[in-house]
């Protein structure tokens, strides 16, 4: 386990979510620009926000092992 404390842990967990967050609007919103429907933007948003998450959650682990 890392020798950082819980706090930064966290900062670096919420850093994380943040970016996949802002990822999936914007998977979203271009979705919708292309004229999809709603249903399938959703749904490219979700697995843009799950590859965006694991792959921050990979990086952290690789680099400071969160």
């Amino acid at each position: 386990m890392s020798n950082l404390p819980v706090v930064m842990r966290v900062s670096w967990l919420l850093v994380a979510a943040l970016a996949s967050v802002i990822v999936a609007l914007l998977a979203f919103m271009l979705k919708r620009s292309a004229g999809a429907n709603r249903y399938e933007a959703v749904f490219v948003a979700g697995t843009a926000f799950a590859g965006c998450m694991v792959l921050c959650l990979g990086v952290l682990a690789a680099a400071v092992g969160v």
